[in-house]
């Protein structure tokens, strides 16, 4: 059964030195995270994830996950699904850095038994993609400086 409830993640980060943060899900099932710059951003050492390479594979998990979904409920059987996802970033009219554009692959190997609703499957499963959809119609962001 589907949750129609409205409910909310809440994440929280501490920065451990430089540009590492670590991550904390607030689970105990789900182990903190590590994240960082590259070496390229003076005092990053590229221990971690960047933010970018998160979202990147939040996209592309969450395409899988959803094409996985989908094929379940047809009863369909993905035998190895590889995911590919290219992030490219160019540099806005001000100079800073953002993402431009976001391309996925998805490389299904599916054994489709006569009468597969998979072809409907490939057809709809973008629309599970939590992730997907909500980047392509924008999130609205609040932000919130609190000085201490």
């Amino acid at each position: 059964m589907s949750e129609s409830h409205e409910f909310e993640y809440v994440i929280e980060m501490r920065r451990k030195d430089n540009y590492k943060f670590e991550v904390d899900f607030e689970s105990d099932q789900i182990p903190k995270l590590l994240t960082d710059e590259p070496p390229s951003i003076p005092g990053g050492e590229g221990r971690g994830p960047t933010a970018s390479m998160l979202l990147a594979a939040a996209i592309g998990n969450c395409l899988s996950a959803s094409l996985t979904f989908c094929a379940t409920k047809k009863r369909v059987e993905i035998q190895e699904l590889k995911t590919t996802v290219k992030l490219t970033r160019k540099r806005n009219e001000n100079g800073f850095w953002r993402i431009s554009k976001i391309h996925v692959d998805l490389e299904p190997t599916v054994e489709e038994k006569e009468g597969s609703d998979y072809k409907k499957c490939k057809e709809m499963y973008e629309d599970y993609c939590i992730v997907s959809q909500s980047v392509k119609n924008g999130i609205p962001l609040e932000i919130n400086l609190i000085q201490k």
